[in-house]
């Protein structure tokens, strides 16, 4: 229950912000498959395309009660299914969204929340799950309204750290647009009845994803349960390579979005 966890939430909030005093690790290294760059989404009206080239076009998109999302929209006129990415604890949307683009080569929709500033740190967090589910709510409504060729369903909830954590708490209640998961070091575990609910709400596959060995801990009881429950889940843990989706994380994401998506003609 989402009672329950908050004081794993909690402290998987500190473990986030603790691990390093510097910036986390995504914030400084640069992705592998980086999008074009022109001009900075900061200088953008909301209405504005930052970029717009074969693969499609990226955008500010206002967000009622939040600061703007990243809206990636993939090129042509068919429905395409939607990626709603969720950063850590100093992390950025744009950072995000150009992560997820090259991990699925432009094929979906790239929806990246941007949470709360954090003052003189850079870069911005979620103050707890109930504001990231609810600013889920208003971007997923505010891209769906911005595009009708956004799927219902399909659908891909991606977090790391915080997003990771704290969207494992909230994701059921949207399962059924968001039938697949791919949680990157988080550290929220799942339990049998949230693994029923999961299935129930119609969720089809989980993919953990770790880099460090508390991550892989937390995420070994969670298959466990979630195993228990007939949901379908995969742990990647690539041993040695710390709190981060770069890497051995990334290229072990990689290799198993084919697993995870298997089942859904949209993404083929």
């Amino acid at each position: 229950m989402v009672s329950g966890s908050l004081s794993t939430l909690q402290r998987a909030a500190v473990i986030t912000l603790g691990l390093s005093c510097a910036p986390p690790p995504f914030e400084s290294t640069p992705p592998i498959e980086p999008a074009p760059q022109t001009t900075a989404l900061s200088e953008l009206q909301p209405s504005q395309p930052q970029t717009s080239t074969d693969t499609g076009e990226l955008r500010q998109l206002e967000v009622p009660g939040f600061g703007p999302a990243v809206l990636f929209v993939p090129a042509g006129r068919e429905t395409r299914p939607l990626i709603i990415a969720a950063h850590g604890a100093g992390g950025t949307p744009e950072w995000e969204n150009e992560y997820w683009r090259g991990l699925t080569q432009d094929r979906a929709f790239v929806l990246s929340l941007r949470g709360t500033p954090l003052g003189t740190y850079p870069g911005y967090f979620y103050r707890d799950h109930r504001a990231l589910e609810k600013e889920l709510t208003e971007a997923e409504q505010a891209a769906r309204a911005f595009s009708p060729r956004i799927l219902h369903g399909s659908g891909l909830y991606v977090g790391f750290s915080q997003g990771a954590t704290m969207g494992s708490a909230m994701i059921n209640a949207h399962v059924d647009a968001f039938p697949y998961l791919v949680l990157v070091e988080g550290f929220d575990r799942w339990d049998v009845p949230r693994a029923q609910a999961f299935a129930r709400g119609g969720g089809k596959r989980i993919l953990i994803a770790c880099g460090s060995k508390e991550c892989e801990e937390v995420g070994g009881v969670s298959l466990r349960w979630l195993t228990k429950a007939n949901v379908e889940s995969r742990l990647e843990y690539a041993r040695g390579e710390g709190h981060t989706p770069m890497g051995g994380v990334r290229s072990r994401i990689q290799a198993s979005l084919s697993w995870l998506l298997a089942d859904a003609p949209a993404w083929q």
